[in-house]
């Protein structure tokens, strides 16, 4: 029998390192990231073998198979979908994966940590942005994206001064999306005992849906009526400033996507991908950007079959590991994908599977932290 704990801590820990320390200069991670989705396709076999994971699995693995060999075929096969395929594999695992985490298990989280740390504050003072913004060694929204997992990271290991420090560096980036989602982080950590019934009755599944319905009104609504005002702030007032260039590209790109579906929903396109992004760009000849939304822009690339394939598999593992304990850190990330092309939510991605194992952390740290108040608690003795 695999010793699933100890195998999972190993995984979270190669993604803290490959996400937070070990920048990402001209592909320097890729080797790790494919090693990381080759050891998911291992642990698979080798539960497979021991008849420890249904047999069913094996249709999700098929059908992800065919549509590799579909996309080949097609010429539009990416790198980007093989690290899906291989992340669909660790998906299907991740059950098995999920540790406790002990006290010796935090303490060497918290060492890594400071080496996260380091390595955050090292490439701040290094890269930059095209606009001169400071980020980390990513693209300046994928920066902000990895700023905002380990946010959430060091609140799960009740590090102030990680939380401290995404803070102050969300300023210097002048990330809308990650200011508001810190602020909403603590806004429903508040606020959500409030509304602990609602919370119960709705599952993933239907607020994804809720919210990806609520967005592509929202595109069209905004496309077709606000007017920007603003080229382009790099000053701090960015932060506070919606109706600018940037937000009427982004909303303009979905509203080109919601349009393509619509006028040809049958298109080979539609339902199979135009495959990377210029091509969809090159298709619309409206669109001077990529679409900024998870579900759009995995659409625009691998096609809706693909992405209900995914999601079909995908929401069902977020309904078992979200609850009332850890919503603060789900809405977030949702509203994330709502704005950004991140996959966070739909496709399977290395960044999916660590978010799924923090908020099985939490679920697991707080259900112990009630059963040993429930064990320390005084017993009144018969009389």
């Amino acid at each position: 029998m695999i010793k699933s704990g100890y195998v999972g801590f190993l995984i979270f820990v190669s993604m803290m390192l490959i996400f937070f320390v070990l920048p990402d200069l001209t592909g320097l991670q890729k080797p790790f990231r494919i090693l990381l989705g080759l050891s998911f396709a291992v642990i698979y076999l080798a539960l497979l073998i021991k008849k420890e994971i249904s047999r069913k699995t094996l249709w999700p693995v098929a059908i992800g198979g065919v549509l590799v060999v579909s996309m080949f075929y097609r010429g539009t096969l990416q790198a980007s979908f093989i690290n899906a395929y291989l992340c669909l594999f660790g998906l299907l695992v991740i059950p098995h994966l999920f540790f406790t985490l002990t006290p010796i298990r935090k303490t060497n989280l918290n060492y890594i940590h400071v080496l996260c740390m380091i390595s955050f504050l090292t490439q701040f003072m290094v890269f930059s942005s095209p606009d001169g913004r400071p980020s980390l060694a990513y693209e300046i929204n994928w920066s902000a994206a990895y700023l905002l997992l380990f946010f959430f990271l060091s609140d799960i290991l009740n590090n102030k001064h990680g939380k401290l420090l995404i803070i102050i560096l969300s300023l210097f980036t002048l990330s809308r999306l990650l200011v508001f989602s810190i602020i909403l982080y603590y806004l429903i950590r508040h606020f959500k005992k409030y509304f602990r019934t609602w919370i119960g009755k709705h599952s993933v599944t239907r607020m994804a849906i809720a919210s990806y319905i609520f967005i592509t009104f929202f595109s069209l609504w905004y496309a077709a009526n606000v007017k920007s005002k603003i080229v382009y702030d790099k000053s701090i007032n960015r932060i506070a400033t919606i109706n600018d260039d940037s937000n009427k590209l982004r909303f303009i790109a979905n509203t080109l996507v919601i349009g393509t579906i619509y006028t040809a929903p049958l298109d080979t396109k539609v339902l199979l991908g135009f495959g990377p992004v210029s091509n969809f760009i090159k298709a619309t000849e409206g669109s001077l950007i990529m679409p900024h939304n998870e579900l759009y822009d995995a659409i625009v690339q691998f096609g809706i079959i693909t992405v209900i394939f995914f999601s079909l598999i995908t929401l069902p593992v977020f309904n078992k590991v979200t609850s009332y304990e850890n919503i603060e850190y789900f809405i977030p990330i949702l509203f994330y994908t709502l704005i950004l092309w991140v996959r966070f939510l739909l496709v399977p991605s290395f960044e999916m599977i660590f978010i799924l194992f923090m908020l099985n952390i939490i679920n697991e740290t707080r259900r112990l932290s009630e059963t040993n108040s429930i064990q320390n608690a005084p017993r009144f003795s018969g009389l």
